[in-house]
């Protein structure tokens, strides 16, 4: 019956959805990951490059790196950085999020991924914070998607894996970047962490 449901969720873009179907859309979004990954897992060793690229087109419509790497960058270096600048990190950033983000996921099985509830902070309703519970060898993992409805479709902004905020880190890891190269934004997106085929 669920899958039935979800067959029936992809035939309807996700800004036709109702609020009550967010939940619904993140379990599509789900669905279709996990069957990403158990198609290509194979990749993962062989080819990491070819599956990131799957990886970023089967959850494209629910995360926008762009958006992301903003905030990893923050508000005031964000608005100081030129266009290239920021499409530059962006391209290298997307790659640590994707690489994270699978990890994650290919540790644990669709059935086990629980939509736990969502609320909208401050009663904002173009936010929501949306609480999962993973089982995994018998211990329970808290998932937590921070989410913004962007041109009426909600995209997911910020990403906690068992109390670890992973955005904080890649903010904090940009920001001693930045300093460490005497305040240059350059030298804090060309020192990024690179993937593992171009990193040398």
């Amino acid at each position: 019956m669920r899958k039935f449901f979800l067959i029936l969720l992809f035939l309807t873009p996700p800004s036709l959805l109702s609020e009550n179907d967010l939940n619904a859309l993140l379990d599509q979004q789900h669905y279709k990951l996990f069957d990403y990954i158990n198609k290509n897992e194979d990749l993962i060793d062989s080819d990491n490059k070819s599956f990131i690229n799957g990886f970023e087109l089967t959850i494209k419509e629910i995360i926008d790196p762009m958006e992301i790497s903003k905030r990893v960058m923050g508000k005031k270096i964000h608005d100081e950085a030129t266009e290239a600048q920021r499409d530059n990190f962006n391209e290298r950033f997307k790659n640590t999020l994707f690489e994270s983000y699978s990890s994650a996921l290919k540790e644990i099985n669709y059935e086990d991924l629980k939509i736990v509830s969502h609320y909208h902070p401050k009663e904002n309703m173009n936010n929501a914070i949306v609480r999962l519970k993973v089982d995994l060898s018998g211990r329970s993992i808290d998932f937590v998607y921070k989410m913004k409805k962007i041109n009426g479709n909600w995209k997911i902004i910020g990403l906690i894996i068992d109390g670890i905020d992973l955005i904080s880190i890649f903010r904090k890891q940009f920001i001693n970047l930045f300093l460490e190269g005497n305040k240059s934004i350059n030298y804090a997106i060309n020192n990024w962490d690179l993937p593992k085929e171009t990193n040398g």
